[in-house]
């Protein structure tokens, strides 16, 4: 083979056969159905966030597409008009407002061509403008696409007009191809402005506002910090040829308010459990992410629920024509809660009904389709009253107005029920003056006719007792307040044996205060009865287990992985993950330390040997011990390309390296949890 160019290998003897195509069993036959139904169920997800997300910035996007059709309309000024979108830290990233551009565009009635760059577009001049021409040139007027184009010819390119042979770095060549499709606009949109190289960003403007006479440029910039930052990174004569506008976007806090918002009004099958939505909440909170990573989060967790839970077939709206198995019957009998509504079903004395559960198959999947339906609707009504809180926290004055996403997370969680919360927003509705009274009960009505939220039975009797004792008030234009008002108690001072002790003491109310007062604890009575009735504990459902998904370490896997510890604890206990009884730490039914053995793969035995090693490690030394553990009844050759390839594979993982200091010795590069 030492002469040999080309080495064929011929394997011996006859090919294996083919291994047939293993049929789905048991619970993996739901797997069509359950895809059916994660693709309905997202896609309603998706429309609702999408409404939400392109509804929060129109007036901005509205403000720029007004200002791209001035610069059409007042004709070219010798500066390229710019707007400067201030994106914030966490969304200069994003390409929503350009897209939104776009969609306007294709439907506009001025020609425009939209190029998207990035600071990956190119790293020179020369590069940069490659990639400018080459997204103009190879779209249709008014589309948009973020992803780079391959330029066709990497040469010389040739106009039609004239034959002349231009690079295709060259702005003539836009500048033909704007002639001949008539174009009034090209709209040049930096997505990652601050990512560019200064002086890259500046000679870029400044060959565009040489060109602004002959080509019709606008420029869209998307800024993450603040405009003077941007003035500084660009020169003197950059500025000078720019003519901008600023525009700033909603900040992220209130996109994710908008996405919580959307995924409980979305009236999608399957919601998220206060545990995932809390840890997928704080990773958006500490890193500067993008809306658009939450939103991949909410659909990997989506994702996970309907992939990896069986069960999930339930969900699907025409679940009572699938032929659902016996396999998947049985698994509902092993959930937590459906164990929990069996021993309630045997305090109760109800044990025929429990015995017809447990035998009968088609009375248990009539019991899930049932309960699974009636649980989704109480958790919809559970967002209704979340809705109702943060209507009755905006109508009193002074009171914090609670974000959709943290009372989402403790509604989820079962904490909301007496909590605090709860308890001061009634202490504060027996406290609140007749004109704030009146203006919550047609704030509840108002809602219950346009969002369908919850309301008690007599809010329009109420409301009509309201407005007759406030008419009756004549003698006075102020608002009438309770006994709880804090303006009707007062502080009484006693001197007693040399000591002041103070006490409060309730003024004297009149007629008409006695009975508001009587009329605002009917209405604090009828707002707790609306929490009372929609207020409930998620993980006291039956078969929660199903439209809930509260799994946090799928999520843990991907969006926060650790694969540096996945590495080294792999290498140091190389038997949980092999599951063999050779290397296994288990002896005699008991757990021991794990110890080296030759069973064990040869990194995983030079890597044990590399964490007794101090910073600087003989070579020699470690061939001896490597060669003890796994030498005896192998020859030497063999022990010896073992050693050498753990010895590249913890190399390539840069766990070592080799030192000038000495020739015979490796340097260590990693300690174990550090």
């Amino acid at each position: 083979m030492d002469y040999e160019k080309v080495y064929v290998f011929q394997p011996g003897g006859d090919r294996p056969a083919k291994r047939r195509r293993v049929q789905p069993q048991r619970l993996q036959t739901s797997w069509k159905q359950r895809r059916r139904v994660f693709e309905q169920a997202w896609s309603i997800q998706q429309r609702a966030i999408d409404a939400r997300l392109n509804g929060i910035n129109t007036s901005t996007v509205d403000k720029v597409w007004e200002f791209l059709n001035q610069a059409i309309l007042h004709g070219q000024s010798g500066r390229i008009p710019t707007g400067i979108i201030l994106t914030g830290a966490d969304g200069a990233t994003e390409a929503g407002i350009s897209k939104q551009v776009a969609e306007k565009a294709r439907v506009g009635k001025h020609r425009r061509i939209l190029v998207s760059l990035s600071s990956n577009s190119g790293a020179n001049l020369k590069a940069l403008l490659k990639s400018l021409i080459a997204k103009a040139t190879s779209r249709q007027t008014g589309s948009h696409d973020d992803e780079d184009v391959d330029d066709e010819e990497d040469g010389l390119r040739k106009t039609r007009s004239t034959g002349t042979k231009l690079l295709n770095y060259d702005l003539q060549i836009l500048h033909n191809h704007v002639r001949e499709s008539l174009t009034e606009q090209v709209i040049v949109t930096l997505e990652d402005t601050e990512a560019f190289d200064s002086d890259l960003l500046s000679e870029l403007v400044e060959l565009l506002g040489c060109w602004q006479d002959r080509i019709p440029f606008a420029c869209l910039f998307n800024v993450a910090t603040s405009v003077d930052f941007l003035q500084q990174r660009l020169s003197k004569a950059a500025i000078k040829v720019l003519d901008g506008q600023v525009f700033d976007l909603a900040p992220s806090s209130d996109e994710v308010e908008q996405v919580c918002e959307a995924m409980s009004d979305s009236g999608a099958p399957l919601w998220q459990g206060s545990g995932l939505m809390s840890t997928a909440l704080e990773r958006q909170h500490d890193y500067i992410l993008s809306i658009d990573s939450f939103v991949t989060a909410v659909k990997y967790a989506c994702m996970s629920a309907f992939y990896a839970n069986a069960l999930s077939v339930f969900l699907a709206p025409e679940a009572e024509s699938y032929d659902i198995t016996a396999d998947h019957v049985e698994a509902l009998r092993h959930l937590d809660s459906f164990k929990a509504y069996a021993r309630r079903l045997l305090d109760d004395r109800h044990v025929a009904v429990l015995r017809d559960l447990l035998g009968s198959d088609a009375a248990l999947r009539s019991l899930a389709l049932d309960k699974i339906a009636e649980g989704r609707r109480k958790l919809s009504a559970l967002m209704q009253a979340l809705k109702v809180i943060r209507l009755i926290q905006q109508t009193l004055p002074n009171t914090s107005v609670s974000s959709v996403s943290s009372l989402y997370v403790q509604a989820m969680s079962g904490k909301l029920i007496g909590s605090p919360l709860i308890r001061s927003l009634l202490l504060t509705v027996r406290k609140a003056p007749s004109n704030i009274a009146v203006g919550l009960l047609r704030a509840l009505m108002l809602s219950h006719s346009e969002k369908c939220t919850p309301t008690f039975s007599e809010c329009q009797q109420l409301l009509v007792r309201f407005e007759t004792l406030i008419e009756s008030q004549t003698h006075s234009t102020k608002p009438l307040r309770s006994e709880d008002d804090i303006q009707n108690t007062t502080l009484r001072t006693t001197v007693v044996a040399q000591k002041v002790e103070l006490s409060k003491q309730k003024s004297a109310l009149s007629e008409q205060d006695k009975k508001y007062t009587e009329l605002l604890g009917l209405l604090a009575t009828g707002i707790e009865e609306i929490f009372a009735d929609n207020l409930v504990n998620p993980h006291a459902l039956v078969f929660h287990e199903i439209f809930i998904y509260d799994l946090k370490s799928p999520y843990r896997e991907v969006f926060t992985p650790r694969p540096r510890h996945a590495i080294e604890r792999a290498l140091a206990t190389p038997h949980d993950y092999l599951d063999c009884d050779c290397c296994g730490s288990e002896q005699g039914g008991e757990r021991v330390e794990a110890t080296l053995a030759a069973t064990q793969p040869a990194t995983a035995v030079l890597y044990q040997l590399y964490l007794e090693s101090g910073s600087l490690i003989n070579a020699s030394d470690l061939w001896q011990a490597f060669q003890a553990v796994l030498g005896d009844g192998r020859e030497e050759a063999e022990t010896m390309a073992l050693f050498q390839r753990a010895l590249a594979e913890l190399r390539y993982l840069g766990m070592m390296k080799s030192t000038r200091k000495r020739v015979d010795h490796v340097a260590k590069d990693m300690w174990q949890g550090l």
